[in-house]
């Protein structure tokens, strides 16, 4: 494009360049929509997709590989013979690789996200970007306490009382070293790389976040086998709770603080008091329980939000100004016109 005419500010036969990429690669913007950068293409989140999900096949032989190789070394045919799929994962062993294989989420979400985005894997943790480990350490500090205290009070009130696993070490050993781990991979996924990919392709900011939301909230659910309403319910809610807290904070480690100390606390219970089969393969809940785990994640997030609150998070990603190639007009650091530039909503 040229312009030309006295008045006009604009020599003759100049170029009037526009900055790359979609509008919203150079206005500031909430996580979901991080990757909606200046080589955003209609086609990344697509390929994003096929990286992850060939990833998530490889994943699932490899983790069915090593069932079948511990069902050998045990003398039956795997957890299809003597064992079923929750006794096999009960056992340290079985504990051990499952929340292993979760974890193995993290690394597929990060080369999902540099093959098809292009963009380095640690914009997938935060806006900042990476983890940033004194808010997570911090969020585990606050809600830890909260969240044991209100759990585990309920369960000694309602007369469960001391009656271990037969293998109780190891297993809390397991809980205590490799659910944080498990947690994290789950939240890579659910709340970071399919809500990055729905909101990349939307032009809306809240409109991409409560799309991706709902679907990545609902596989979530889903992802976690045979269930009833209320469960699916229970579930969904804790998914809806961990992607308002990303929108909220900028990054994903409030949902994996919350995440973690929920499994630790559960599996941690359930096995001093017996019964972590049962946990493992719940199918049902009921509304008192959905109530009840409604309640507590909100009191244990009570603290956690007012510490970062304190902390001053950044909740939003700011490009850096764009400058235009030389020769061209206007000259560098003078793009767009005074008045015009940044839009509002900027910070």
């Amino acid at each position: 494009m040229t312009t030309e005419g006295a008045g006009s500010g604009v020599p003759a036969e100049m170029p009037v360049p526009r900055p790359p990429g979609p509008a919203e690669a150079w206005h500031a913007r909430p996580y979901p929509q991080l990757l909606r950068g200046p080589t955003f293409r209609w086609w990344r989140p697509l390929l994003s997709l096929a990286v992850g999900v060939g990833a998530v096949f490889v994943l699932i032989v490899g983790v069915a590989v090593a069932a079948g190789v511990a069902g050998a070394l045990n003398g039956d045919s795997g957890t299809s013979g003597g064992t079923s799929d929750a006794d096999w994962t009960a056992t340290p062993f079985g504990l051990l690789v499952t929340n292993l294989s979760l974890a193995a989420f993290i690394p597929m979400v990060m080369i999902a996200t540099w093959v098809g985005f292009g963009w380095r894997p640690r914009w997938v943790a935060s806006v900042a970007p990476g983890i940033r480990w004194r808010w997570l350490l911090a969020c585990y500090a606050v809600i830890l306490p909260v969240n044991g205290l209100l759990t585990g009070g309920l369960s000694v009130l309602g007369g469960q009382h001391w009656t271990p696993e037969r293998q109780w070490p190891l297993l809390l050993l397991v809980v205590l070293l490799t659910t944080p781990l498990q947690a994290a991979g789950e939240e890579y996924v659910f709340r970071g790389w399919i809500p990055q990919l729905v909101g990349s392709a939307v032009p809306n900011a809240a409109v991409g976040a409560l799309v991706g939301g709902a679907a990545s909230n609902a596989l979530f659910a889903f992802a976690h086998g045979q269930q009833d309403v209320w469960l699916f319910a229970d579930r969904f809610g804790f998914g809806v709770l961990a992607s308002w807290l990303v929108w909220r904070t900028g990054g994903l480690e409030a949902g994996i603080a919350l995440h973690g100390v929920n499994n630790i606390v559960a599996l941690g219970l359930t096995i001093a008091f017996g019964g972590l089969r049962d946990t493992l393969d719940a199918t049902q809940a009921t509304p008192a329980l959905l109530v009840f785990d409604g309640l507590t994640l909100l009191l244990s997030l009570a603290p956690a939000l007012w510490v970062s609150r304190r902390m001053r998070l950044a909740r939003l990603f700011v490009p850096p100004p764009w400058q235009p190639p030389p020769g061209t007009y206007p000259p560098p650091g003078t793009y767009p016109p005074p008045g015009t530039y940044p839009p509002q909503g900027w910070s």
